[in-house]
C-alpha cells in the first residue's frame, strides 16, 4: 500500500507550555513511532502532499490549505467561544477572531476533533457530519511514566518535600477559567496538605484574572507552590512525587494533563463536566465545588485502600489510550480522506 504523505502545519511551539503544543508534539511522536511503513511526515513544507494537516489556525497554514491539490484536514483543539474566561480581549477582536476560526474550519475538507461533543457543534456551524472525525489525544509512555520509589523519594527531598507530605498537583495555564482561584482557596483552607501548580502566565497580562492570580503567585501560602512554565520531563517528575492530580478547570476540550498524570499512576480528580465523563468515564473522581473536591482529596489521603482502587482506575485510563489503538484511528482517518478526496 502506498505511503501517505502528510504535511503538518503548526506554529504551536510559538507559545510554550500550552495544550495545543503538547498535543501536536505527541501526535508527531505517535505517528513517527508506529507509522514508519504507512506515512511520510513533514512539517511546515510546501503544497505537494497527500494531506495538509493544519494544527494551529494561522494565515500561512490557511493559504497553503487553499492552494494545495491534496486533501485538507484541520485539527479542532478548541471552539472560538472556549477562549471566554481565558483571555481578556476586547469583544470586537474576539468576534473577528471567532469569525476567522470558523472560516478556517469550514474551508477545510475534513476536521478531526479531540472532544466528543464537538461534532454536534461543528454541524451547527455548517460542517457536514460525515466529514468530522473524533480521535482522542495521546500521551507516550516515553514522556510520562512511573518512577521507581527510590527515585520518587529522592526527588521529593530535592524539591523540599517530606516523605509523609500529601501533595496535590495541577497542571495548566494560570488563568481564571482553569479554576486556579479555587485551587488557591483550597490551599488556604487546608494547610496540612501541600498544593503544587505547574504552569505559568503563557499570554502574560492578557489572561483572565491576571492581577488576582499574580498577587498570590508572588506571595503564596506556605503550602502552595507555583513552578511557572517548565519542561515536560520535569512535569513527569513532579507528577510522580505528588499523590493526587486535581484539575478544577471550568472548561477543557480534553484535559490532556489528566491523561499525563494517569500515566504516573496518580488518582485523578476533575470538575463534574459532561465532556470529561464522555472521555474518562468513571475512571476519575468528580466534584462540583470546593467542598466536594476536598472531600475527594481527603478520602484519598485517609483511606489507603480507596487510594489503591483509584490508582487502578488511572491504569485503566492508560490502557484505554494506548498508543497502538490511537494510531490505528489516525491511519484509518488518513486513508479514508485520501480515498474520498477533496469535497
Amino acid at each position: 500500500m502506498k505511503r501517505i504523505t502528510v504535511n503538518m502545519l503548526s506554529i504551536a511551539d510559538s507559545v510554550k507550555g500550552q495544550g495545543v503544543e503538547t498535543a501536536y508534539n505527541e501526535l508527531i511522536n505517535l505517528l513517527s513511532k508506529y507509522g514508519k511503513d504507512d506515512l511520510e511526515i513533514v512539517k511546515n513544507k510546501g503544497l505537494n502532499y497527500d494531506v495538509l494537516h493544519m494544527h494551529t489556525v494561522n494565515v500561512f497554514s490557511y493559504i497553503k490549505q487553499r492552494l494545495t491539490k491534496g486533501v485538507t484536514l484541520t485539527y479542532v483543539h478548541f471552539l472560538p467561544d472556549t477562549l471566554v474566561g481565558a483571555l481578556r480581549i476586547p469583544q470586537v477582536f474576539m468576534k473577528i477572531y471567532a469569525w476567522w476560526v470558523r472560516r478556517c474550519y469550514l474551508k477545510s475538507d475534513y476536521l478531526v476533533v479531540v472532544n466528543p461533543d464537538y461534532p454536534e457543534e461543528m454541524v451547527k456551524m455548517g460542517f457536514d457530519e460525515d466529514r468530522i472525525f473524533y480521535i482522542p489525544n495521546y500521551v507516550s509512555e516515553e514522556s510520562f511514566f512511573v518512577l521507581p520509589e527510590k527515585d520518587r523519594q529522592d526527588f521529593r527531598k530535592q524539591y523540599g518535600y517530606k516523605e509523609d507530605d500529601f501533595i496535590v498537583v495541577s497542571i495548566g495555564q494560570l488563568h481564571k477559567g482553569k479554576g486556579v482561584l479555587d485551587f488557591i482557596q483550597l490551599a488556604r483552607e487546608n494547610p496540612d496538605i501541600q498544593f503544587l501548580w505547574i504552569g505559568g502566565f503563557n499570554f502574560g497580562k492578557y489572561i483572565e484574572g491576571y492581577k488576582k492570580i499574580r498577587k498570590v503567585y508572588d506571595d503564596p501560602p506556605a503550602n502552595l507552590r507555583f513552578t511557572g512554565v517548565i519542561e515536560r520531563n520535569e512535569v513527569n517528575i513532579l507528577c510522580n512525587i505528588s499523590d493526587v492530580f486535581f484539575l478544577p478547570s471550568y472548561y477543557e476540550s480534553f484535559a490532556l494533563v489528566a491523561l499525563e498524570a494517569s500515566m504516573t499512576d496518580k488518582p485523578v480528580i476533575l470538575r463534574d463536566l459532561d465532556t470529561f465523563k464522555k472521555i474518562y468515564y468513571d475512571n476519575v473522581l468528580y466534584g462540583r465545588n470546593n467542598e466536594e473536591f476536598i472531600r475527594c482529596i481527603r478520602s484519598l489521603k485517609d483511606d489507603p485502600q480507596f487510594y489503591r482502587d483509584r490508582q487502578e482506575k488511572s491504569r485503566m485510563i492508560r490502557e484505554h489510550f494506548a498508543g497502538h489503538a490511537i494510531y490505528d484511528k489516525w491511519i484509518s482517518l488518513y486513508r479514508t480522506i485520501t480515498e474520498r478526496g477533496k469535497r
